[in-house]
């Protein structure tokens, strides 16, 4: 059986404004479909993937809509567009697909208790390749400083929440000697960014990894620090953090998205509220001065990673596409 996943071409949309470069007008779908039998559609809202059902409804081709939503968009404008289009042309998507998948619990209640979906949703995760993605001894490169070091890697959008991990590095600097914070990613947001590491004299304990690291070499450079830390306010949810915990590192994160079901909070690492400088400060801290703490949450972020290795991911969509066609 081929299962075509082509239709994975569009990215969500980022910030609080409708992007039509990652949301854009297509052309051309059909040419896909003429040896595929299933579609998976990433999201509802997308152009590309309405084109796509549409072509499939022509040909009877099974559909299985993913999604990883959790939330309405901050922005007034951006947020009355999802509705209406969330109350006609992405609702009828939803009850069309042949199947649900929500590739978290969060985003599963979302499409539950906000959208009022009403067919069965299949809770299947977003993976990780734990054989890419493990512990490596190497010799620190890129984190060359610090003798604890904290990593987060992050576009610098304001829904990343990196300035109350900045602000809270403020709180960590006092309490660890030797802290060093490195923040890989670029964005409209890295220049206050830099401004409030000024107003807070932060500059020798944390800074901007400008180097692009290829994804080949991104199990080194997790595998360099001693904390991986996600302080997003919004996360769909959240690869950079699966990656971090399947090399073998203890995460600190925040209630909200994917990592409500990827951080076990106490046994691979600490989940806080977003937007919270002072608890994930002392989360941090507290950490940091218990090395044995944290070599055992990082043995137990390693074995947690395992269940959402593709492999395993990979099964359950077999399993989803065998029972589309009666197979089990």
């Amino acid at each position: 059986m081929l299962i075509h996943h082509e239709i994975y071409l569009v990215k969500q949309v980022n910030g609080n404004r409708l992007n039509l470069q990652v949301n854009p007008f297509v052309y051309g779908v059909s040419e896909y479909m003429e040896e595929s039998e299933v579609v998976i559609l990433q999201e509802d809202y997308p152009f590309i993937c309405h084109k796509a059902f549409n072509e499939c409804r022509k040909r009877k081709i099974p559909t299985v809509l993913t999604t990883k939503r959790t939330n309405w968009p901050e922005n007034f404008f951006v947020r009355n567009i999802y509705r209406l289009f969330d109350s006609t042309r992405n609702k009828k998507l939803r009850e069309g697909a042949t199947a649900i998948v929500a590739n978290c619990t969060a985003a599963k209640e979302f499409w539950i208790n906000t959208l009022g979906v009403k067919k069965p949703i299949e809770l299947i995760h977003v993976g990780v390749d734990t054989q890419i993605f493990k512990p490596e001894k190497v010799k620190p490169v890129e984190l060359n400083e610090g003798r604890f070091k904290i990593l987060t890697v992050a576009r610098a959008y304001p829904f990343k929440g990196l300035r109350y991990l900045i602000e809270a590095m403020e709180y960590v600097s006092k309490k660890v000697p030797g802290v060093k914070c490195y923040i890989l990613g670029k964005g409209p947001e890295r220049k206050n960014l830099e401004k409030l590491i000024s107003q807070l004299n932060l500059e020798r304990i944390v800074s901007f990894i400008d180097k692009a690291i290829p994804n080949q070499q991104m199990p080194e450079l997790y595998s360099q620090c001693d904390v991986y830390v996600q302080p997003s306010i919004v996360e769909p949810f959240g690869i950079a953090v699966l990656e971090a915990m399947a090399c073998g590192k203890p995460v600190i994160g925040t209630n909200v998205g994917g990592m409500l079901d990827t951080i076990k909070d106490g046994v691979t690492g600490y989940r806080v509220e977003p937007k919270n400088s002072k608890e994930l400060g002392e989360k941090i801290t507290k950490l940091l001065l218990d090395p044995e703490r944290m070599k055992e949450m990082g043995k137990n972020a390693r074995e947690h990673a395992k269940k959402f290795d593709w492999k395993v991911i990979a099964s359950k969509y077999d399993k989803l596409i065998r029972r589309i066609y009666g197979f089990q």
